[in-house]
């Protein structure tokens, strides 16, 4: 008989499965024809004219906005921006396929293939990036320096978590391929969440231009990007034989509260020092709440896993917390030495963006690295293996 605490994760994975498609499918439109009317006057701008739709034209297409900032830069470099939009958008959309149990099963060939295809594209999407990046100018705007270094680890993680994925699949390290696909999946998605966020924010606050919810949003996905591939990877595995729990556990529990509470008022007293009118969203929807909520999610599957006796589990939950609870003085450390080279605002911003990011993937890989010699997770319509080779 299976146990509520062994649905849990399978009931959560579903659900994850299902917004990560429709996040997918429906970004698919807009990146995809993002590019065209560089190409065809009067051809749809489905992005903007959806942003405007939602938070207003002045948001869309005015001063501060995306289409604005960028629109010399993206004219001259249209023939390389519709390459990464496109066969970014393709990528991420094929990757459905892929959370079949049922075409890996009766399919694997085809299993393989696509994922050999998303690779190809991924990879093809991450190198028009670069190209652009090297060619387009830094953006004379609030945080338009801090997006671009933020960019470029972007395109850099992403990149090697999808060499990871396809080593580990070399090695036949099926368990350790899912984990580094589940990552580059959730760094892919930042694309189309990106844009989420800085609608909503948008609207939220009308005060804010559209790149600076850009720039609060990209600070989000700092936390949450290498966060949510993290929590996917435990989920998706198997609860685990029944093993003790260390005595320090609930000590160490309180010990990363302590920490993750340090760092919330180092970088309180950070963001104080900005100058006046600086948005308040930039530090609490920007770092503070997700990296909180990270935490507790981090905390509570500790917690039940101690409870039902999964000391293994639990202690993986319990690397994952102490890297949520790292990622918020990592950020304030960050924040201290970015602002000496690119200035208060944007260094502000630059440590948000790329501080969170080491203490989670290094409580990832040591998750990582213990689930090797765990069984396979069970069946399920969860992320599965890209089989690149």
């Amino acid at each position: 008989m299976t146990t509520n605490a062994a649905r849990l994760p399978w009931s959560l994975s579903r659900v994850g499965f299902w917004v990560v498609a429709l996040v997918a499918v429906g970004y698919f439109p807009l990146a995809f024809t993002y590019f065209w009317h560089y190409f065809v006057p009067g051809a749809p701008m489905l992005q903007d004219e959806l942003q405007g739709a939602v938070v207003g034209h002045d948001f869309a297409f005015g001063h501060g906005s995306v289409a604005q900032l960028r629109a010399e830069d993206y004219a001259a470099n249209r023939v390389v921006m519709l390459v990464h939009t496109t066969t970014g958008a393709i990528a991420l959309a094929l990757a459905m396929v892929q959370f079949s149990p049922r075409l890996r099963a009766r399919r694997p060939a085809v299993h393989r293939w696509t994922g050999r295809v998303y690779l190809v594209l991924m990879t093809t999407s991450m190198l028009a990036a670069y190209a652009f990046l090297l060619s387009a100018d830094e953006i004379d705007y609030f945080g338009g320096t801090a997006f671009d270094l933020q960019l470029w680890g972007l395109a850099t993680t992403t990149t090697l978590s999808a060499v990871m994925a396809f080593v580990a699949i070399r090695r036949r390290d099926v368990a350790g391929h899912r984990a580094w696909i589940m990552l580059n999946l959730s760094f892919m998605l930042t694309a189309p969440l990106l844009r989420v966020l800085w609608v909503a924010l948008g609207r939220l606050d009308g005060d804010l231009e559209l790149f600076m919810s850009l720039d609060v949003g990209s600070s989000t996905l700092g936390v949450i990007a290498p966060g949510a591939g993290a929590v996917a990877v435990m989920l998706t595995q198997r609860p685990g034989a029944r093993t003790a729990v260390a005595p320090s556990a609930v000590r160490q529990y309180v010990a990363v509260v302590v920490l993750s509470a340090a760092g919330s008022l180092w970088l309180l007293d950070l963001f104080g020092r900005l100058p006046e009118g600086a948005p308040t969203s930039m530090v609490w929807a920007g770092h503070l709440v997700p990296a909180w909520c990270l935490l507790a999610v981090c905390l509570a599957g500790a917690a039940r896993a101690g409870r039902d006796g999964r000391g293994r589990r639990e202690q993986r939950w319990r690397w994952l917390a102490w890297g949520a609870a790292g990622a918020t003085p990592a950020t304030a450390l960050s924040v201290v030495a970015a602002s000496a080279v690119y200035g208060t605002v944007d260094g502000f911003l630059a440590g948000q963006m790329m501080g969170a990011a080491g203490p989670i993937l290094l409580a990832f890989v040591l998750v990582v690295r213990d689930g090797r010699s765990s069984p396979a997770p069970r069946r399920t319509a969860v992320p599965e293996p890209v089989a690149v080779a």
